[in-house]
């Protein structure tokens, strides 16, 4: 689970300029005890230095750091922020990489989505099969995920599970009015493993759940397996495309399967919708990095899902098109 926040009290009150009222993405500790920013809302450039005013929070987040844990790569809450952090050893020293979540986890309707697929993943929520978040690294799928599920066990409440290795923002509690919704974290490292984790997942039968990212055929075949059975599972995975996001999936499927006809064949039956996201530069904002997104819903298309399951992806730019320009035009991607 998420550290809780071990700031000793006022730890930064008395600071005038603070990190957490900057909005930035990355901050990168030098080994030299220098600060770097990257994506910082305000400022020209991907990368800057810490502006003067603010490096005295840095010296004190760095002391923090260095006292909390020698492990390479860990959780951290520092000024009721979250941060996952790196130590990258270089020929200089240890330095620090902290990725900064978003946190709290934004409305699903503020990130950038077009309003249709907004509409869209809402009433996936009366479904199960998966739905798959597709990017590069950094590319937003973390918080698209958990926003998507924070509005599904908000609205519908039930019981919702997150399989992580190890979680990456602090969600765990009660959601919706009157607590209908409940929502558990569990991390798979610490209680010995993936499987050993979704075993523990799956006593609480839950109706939705969220595995993080699919590296592994262990994974997938846990992914796939939770989302043919009557769960709603949702999960993210490296991919340039949305074609490509399912190729990916299929690939490592297959490793677990040990065949790639019944991997084609699982995926045709158990996705429910592929989004592929990216974040792009505002040229009006310095900093600020809008949200672009493609999706494709399978519905009740069989036609879709005879060209995944003959494995014909190439194919699946006609009705990628199709869904875009029904979703330019306020409409649902395909009937749900």
């Amino acid at each position: 689970m998420m550290s809780p926040d071990t700031t000793p009290p006022d730890f930064s009150a008395s600071l005038s300029h603070r990190l957490a009222d900057l909005d930035y993405s990355d901050l990168m500790l030098w080994p030299d005890g220098r600060g770097f920013l990257r994506h910082v809302v305000g400022y020209e450039g991907p990368v800057v230095p810490v502006p003067a005013e603010y490096l005295p929070d840095v010296e004190r987040l760095q002391v923090f750091i260095k006292s909390q844990t020698r492990e390479r790569e860990f959780f951290l809450t520092y000024d009721q922020v979250p941060y996952r952090v790196a130590r990258i050893d270089t020929v200089n020293g240890a330095g620090y990489f902290l990725r900064r979540p978003k946190f709290p986890v934004p409305a699903l309707d503020t990130l950038g989505l077009a309003p249709a697929m907004v509409e869209a993943l809402r009433a996936l929520g009366r479904h199960s099969g998966m739905v798959l978040m597709a990017g590069a690294t950094g590319s937003g799928k973390t918080t698209t995920i958990y926003s998507l599920l924070t509005e599904l066990v908000t609205q519908r409440g039930d019981i919702a599970v997150a399989v992580e290795d190890p979680p990456e923002i602090p969600a765990q509690g009660q959601y919706g009015e009157h607590s209908k919704g409940l929502w558990y974290q569990i991390d798979a490292a610490s209680v010995g493993g993936f499987e050993v984790a979704m075993i523990a997942a799956m006593r609480y039968n839950p109706r939705f759940i969220l595995l993080g990212e699919i590296r592994s055929p262990k994974v997938a075949n846990e992914a796939i397996r939770a989302a043919v059975n009557g769960h709603l599972v949702l999960a993210t995975i490296h991919g340039s495309s949305l074609p490509g996001a399912i190729m990916a999936l299929q690939q490592i499927a297959a490793a677990a399967t040990g065949s790639i006809d019944l991997a084609r064949s699982i995926l045709a039956d158990g996705l429910t919708a592929v989004i592929h996201q990216s974040l792009e530069k505002d040229p009006d904002h310095p900093g600020k990095r809008v949200l672009k997104a493609d999706m494709l819903c399978l519905g009740n298309e069989h036609g879709l899902r005879t060209k995944i399951r003959s494995g014909k992806l190439e194919q699946l730019s006609t009705d990628i098109e199709a869904q875009r320009m029904r979703i330019a035009r306020g409409l649902l991607p395909t009937e749900l």
